[in-house]
């Protein structure tokens, strides 16, 4: 994980840096995997499902379903899979 948080910091900062997105959005990620670390596993673990309710519009089950399939990747594929979706969100940024 520290990895792919490195590098969405660093393509972050390039967005902003290209004038792509506000430089709050570099802000707000920087604290949000600050508070990520210091949350028990669990309780991050039902964050991210409700985030995924909230995004795609799907039942609680699916989320968690879709948040272990992802989460029972190798550790590559799963990461290659995290970096598509960020490059996703920011062009739609």
């Amino acid at each position: 994980m520290d990895t792919f948080e490195s590098w969405l910091l660093h393509r972050v900062a390039q967005a902003v840096e290209a004038g792509e997105v506000s430089v709050d959005l570099l802000t707000e990620l920087q604290s949000e995997f600050d508070a990520a670390r210091a949350r028990p596993q669990e309780e991050g673990r039902v964050a991210a499902i409700q985030h995924i309710v909230d995004l795609a519009g799907v039942q609680e089950e699916e989320a968690a379903q879709t948040l272990a399939a992802v989460e029972a990747q190798p550790n590559v594929t799963r990461e290659l899979l995290m970096r598509r979706i960020a490059e996703a969100w920011l062009e739609e940024g």
